[in-house]
């Protein structure tokens, strides 16, 4: 990759730098690690007796057709084999950096390079990132050279995803809007409505049109009751798992008292904590779905135009998110002392997409669901995080 080439990348990102054993959730945790073609061979073959031994009892071909999934290292404990007690890496601690695969030596930035632009974005489901990402108040987005972004290339095994497709001048033109009106002064409610809108006249849909503000509110209160049945269902039907998603959905149902009260009360209180305290917090700190928001679509950008509804199941995707973080602390808001921040927010918010995103069944099987719920309006879907 030229050293001139240029990306767009959301600022926060030059901030990045793993916090390793501090962090409050290893990327070692909770999925199947993949391990490319080369990094299997090194491996398999290692003069290291450690590094030998978990690769054989381990490590597995995946998709011998793939260079970058070639092979996986099945979980021992829900966890990468190559962890070590303290939370590190044994094969980093072992072999040295360079030696890592490529998906470990990449995660968490996601690279997307078209033949004349780039883009650079942070994968949420690391807490480090979302922290960056969200607690600035109004992130830019930069355009910067490789050689200026030594925290990101700062190894050799760092993939960028090279995209064939050509940006022409009217993709590039709607993606420069979306950042203009997302670094707008206005809320994201707003700048997110305009830029449906104008995706619409993109592709001549006249069905992306807003509602008034009465229309808004009546749609708000029939999805607050809705919503409260429903993401309970899905995030209160299983805590099998020790995973970090687990933990806060067990903690969020039982400040909620969820299993002890009946529906109509917990949906009655429900509704009381987002009016009273939960919206006053996210009116405040609407820079969270600006953020989210923009750190998403430069990590999708490539998806766009690939079908009429790309951008459609993109933006109910990253909705899908917020909802489910906005529900699981609103029932923690059941607990009267309990005080929202940007930092909590982002703690949950990362935990729901490195559960959710791990499966990508699971979660086109709920955008779906909501789509039919929504009656294929986008426009309803986005007045539910409001």
């Amino acid at each position: 990759m030229q050293t001139n080439q240029n990306f767009f990348v959301p600022e926060y990102i030059k901030d990045f730098k793993c916090l390793g054993k501090s962090c409050i959730d290893s990327c070692c945790i909770g999925w199947d690690i993949e391990i490319d073609k080369k990094t299997y061979n090194k491996y398999s073959n290692s003069s290291n007796k450690e590094i030998k031994l978990i690769s054989q009892k381990f490590l597995v071909k995946k998709d011998p057709n793939s260079n970058i999934a070639y092979s996986k290292l099945v979980n021992q404990n829900n966890c990468c084999p190559f962890l070590s007690e303290d939370k590190l890496c044994n094969a980093y601690n072992l072999l040295g950096k360079e030696n890592l695969s490529i998906g470990c030596s990449t995660y968490p930035r996601i690279i997307k390079k078209f033949d004349k632009i780039g883009f650079i974005a942070g994968d949420l489901s690391c807490p480090e990132i979302a922290r960056l990402c969200l607690s600035k108040s109004n992130s830019k987005i930069k355009r910067l050279k490789k050689n200026k972004l030594l925290n990101i290339f700062n190894s050799n095994n760092i993939h960028s995803f090279e995209i064939s497709k050509n940006l022409s001048v009217k993709i590039l033109r709607f993606i420069e809007e979306i950042f203009s009106q997302i670094n707008s002064p206005y809320p994201f409610f707003d700048a997110l409505s305009e830029i449906i809108v104008l995706y619409g006249k993109i592709y001549k849909n006249n069905s992306y049109k807003p509602f008034s503000k009465n229309e808004n509110k009546k749609i708000k209160q029939n999805f607050l009751h809705k919503e409260a049945v429903i993401m309970a269902k899905i995030c209160f039907s299983n805590f099998k798992d020790s995973s970090r998603f687990t933990k806060i959905c067990r903690e969020s149902a039982d400040k909620s008292k969820y299993f002890n009260i009946s529906e109509k009360e917990f949906i009655k209180q429900f509704v009381n904590n987002y009016k009273t305290r939960f919206h006053k917090f996210i009116k405040k700190n609407d820079s969270i779905y600006k953020n989210f928001f923009l750190n998403e679509f430069i990590k999708n950008v490539e998806k766009l135009f690939v079908t009429p509804d790309s951008f459609d199941d993109l933006l109910r995707e990253i909705i899908l998110f917020l909802s489910l973080s906005n529900f699981l602390l609103v029932c923690q808001l059941f607990e009267g002392k309990k005080r929202l921040t940007v930092k909590g927010y982002g703690e949950v918010l990362s935990a729901v997409i490195k559960k959710i995103q791990s499966s990508r069944t699971k979660t086109e099987t709920i955008r779906n669901f909501l789509k039919k719920l929504d009656n294929n309006n986008l426009f309803t879907r986005l007045v539910d995080i409001y």
